[in-house]
């Protein structure tokens, strides 16, 4: 588990690859932060609700996804424990990574407020939406979903040594940013259509 502020997110790059480039983004170039996560490939979700009392509230865990909590308004507590200590339940449902678990609130609560963040990571079961000092709060908060089961290519030609290598889809998002230089298994490719256009223009 990580829990920091927003302005600190970029210095988990090695946990957390790309999210680095995205505050960068965020903070230099002005997009917004949701998009700026999108664009580094994450899936992104808005979410808005009030607190709940603990008997309508659940914990889950995932088997490869990080869960980064991004709290833009409110604050909420969530309660984290090991997985183990709690009863399974179902899996999340349209297939997404993860199942339910079953328990009372436990293990270490955590205060999720705007300005503040909250990773958790395979194997950390997490029960949110709970009240603050016992009074409902409403929430506005980024759900963050980092899939840690990536294709990675073997075959990479880049010699850089980098978080992203092998990934092809990563790579290809990241060097289409502004002043980003083409990827290594393209170069060739860009120079050979760099040289026929010079060509052209000169006949």
């Amino acid at each position: 588990m990580i829990m920091d502020t927003i302005e600190r997110l970029n210095c988990y790059r090695s946990a957390l690859p790309g999210f680095d480039k995205a505050m960068f983004a965020y903070e230099k170039r002005g997009v917004g932060l949701a998009e700026a996560l999108k664009v580094q490939g994450f899936e992104v979700r808005d979410k808005e609700y009030d607190t709940r009392d603990d008997s309508q509230r659940k914990f889950e865990e995932h088997f490869h996804t990080v869960d980064v909590m991004i709290c833009l308004e409110g604050e909420e507590i969530i309660h984290m424990c090991p997985a183990e200590n709690l009863m399974a339940g179902e899996s999340l449902p349209e297939g997404n990574d993860g199942r339910k678990l079953f328990g009372v609130p436990q293990g270490l609560p955590l205060h999720l407020k705007a300005g503040h963040f909250v990773a958790f990571f395979p194997g950390e079961a997490h029960m949110v939406a709970g009240h603050v000092h016992d009074e409902k709060r409403y929430v506005h908060k980024l759900v963050v979903k980092v899939d840690l089961i990536r294709d990675i290519n073997p075959d990479c030609p880049c010699t850089a040594d980098c978080v992203r290598h092998g990934t092809c889809s990563e790579c290809v998002v990241w060097h289409r940013q502004p002043h980003n230089s083409l990827p290594a298994c393209l170069r060739e490719k860009g120079k050979i259509l760099v040289e026929r256009e010079l060509k052209a223009r000169q006949e």
